[in-house]
């Protein structure tokens, strides 16, 4: 983490966000709110010291994200010296926005946009007021275009960029303020990339089986809201109605190969790349934080249940 950088992009997102707010570049003004949150974030975490890498020889970037899929816990412990975390969250951000893209493109920003419209009017505080319903209407031709325009499309691309960092700078402090209670000794970039490295396998196995069933599959066969966060089968959803029961068949969503995959990896993660974390603490952690999504998951499901029928 850069200061100078971290200045740099938070100036250059308040012009970004000046010439939006101007409509000089219409659209522009949430990706220059999120240059500037996140060049606050780079400028806050600049000041957390990193580990002293003790002579240790740090691995090529190359192989660390090759052999995050063949050797973890080899990658692990030069994180453990060495931690890094930025070209790995490039590529996950890119990736998120190539699929995104494909998978907009393959069911066209019409069904998409119009699609999230009808479902938000479907909310019972939408529902029940005419004034409100009228509100959500005026904005459906805009929600359209949002999708369609390339300056949305940079737009999510750049907040998506910062969900990742912030996102997994607060797992980070969770995950080491759990070590630190039940005795153990994690630092906090420690914790950052064994954190990012422990979802890169996911996120790039995710984006291959996504890409290919998106193209397989009949695009009228497809979720316009939940596709575009998986169109893997590899959890227990079959087994309910997401139309007759959104909270169970949330649940049962979340119970997923690929998410004891990433459980595996994250618990792997910490115990490799702390210098004095367990497998209990390890294991406790990323299980606690993986019930708390759930429970987040399953909260959201029965608050919003016609997004997810």
């Amino acid at each position: 983490m850069n200061r100078l950088a971290g200045i740099v992009v938070a100036a250059l997102g308040f012009i970004i966000a000046i010439l939006g707010a101007l409509k000089v570049v219409p659209g522009l003004t949430m990706p220059g709110v999120a240059l500037i949150v996140l060049g606050g974030l780079i400028i806050g975490l600049s000041f957390v010291s990193k580990p002293d890498p003790e002579g240790t020889e740090r691995m090529s970037t190359p192989n660390t994200l090759l052999n995050i899929f063949i050797s973890p816990s080899e990658v692990f412990q030069n994180l453990r010296r060495h931690p890094r975390w930025l070209v790995a969250v490039i590529i996950m951000t890119a990736l998120s926005g190539v699929y995104y893209t494909l998978f907009v493109d393959r069911l066209t920003p019409e069904r998409v946009g119009n699609y999230a419209i009808d479902k938000t009017l479907e909310m019972p505080m939408i529902a029940g007021s005419d004034e409100a319903r009228k509100g959500v209407e005026a904005g459906r031709k805009q929600a359209v275009d949002d999708i369609k325009s390339p300056v949305g499309r940079v737009s999510k691309l750049a907040t998506s960029f910062l969900w990742y960092v912030g996102g997994f700078a607060a797992l980070s402090g969770i995950f080491m303020l759990i070590a630190l209670a039940m005795g153990g000794k994690l630092r906090f970039w420690q914790a950052f990339s064994a954190s990012v490295y422990a979802s890169f396998p996911i996120s790039v196995i995710s984006f291959i089986l996504n890409t290919l069933i998106l193209f397989l599959k009949d695009p009228t066969d497809i979720h316009p809201l939940r596709g575009q966060q998986t169109l893997i089968t590899d959890n227990l959803s079959f087994l309910v109605t997401a139309a007759d029961n959104p909270v169970i068949f949330t649940l049962l969503s979340t119970i997923s190969l690929l998410g004891l995959y990433w459980l595996w990896m994250n618990a792997t993660g910490l115990k490799n790349a702390g210098e004095r974390v367990s497998g209990s603490i390890a294991w406790t952690s990323s299980i606690a934080f993986y019930a708390v999504l759930v429970l987040l998951a399953m909260a959201s499901a029965w608050a919003f249940p016609s997004f997810v029928s």
